[in-house]
């Protein structure tokens, strides 16, 4: 049985800027798809139970491999998108490449 890879993103939406963060999501979910990711999952925070002010959404892609993941990173598409991620987000978002165990 071969393990899953995926990306994990955790991030803080920018809600001040909905404009951008609907954009963002729009065109990166293309950027993903180009470089195999899919079966994307998203979740958002509905109660925080410890600490304050963290992670209030959380998705999930599948890569093929951990390879293609860092090869969608460093592509042109992904970077294109650098400045409209910085509206869209209250900071910088938190990108996990994972294994199933």
């Amino acid at each position: 049985m071969s393990n899953k890879t995926c990306l994990i993103v955790n991030a803080v939406p920018n809600m001040e800027d909905i404009t951008s963060f609907q954009s963002y999501i729009s065109q990166i979910v293309g950027v993903f798809a180009k470089f195999g990711g899919s079966g994307m999952q998203r979740w958002k925070t509905i109660e925080q139970v410890m600490r304050q002010g963290g992670i209030k959404a959380i998705a999930v892609f599948e890569f093929p491999s951990a390879q293609a993941i860092k090869n969608m990173l460093e592509s042109i598409e992904f970077n294109a998108l650098n400045d409209l991620r910085k509206k869209a987000y209250k900071q910088e978002v938190d990108l996990m490449i994972c294994e199933t165990l």
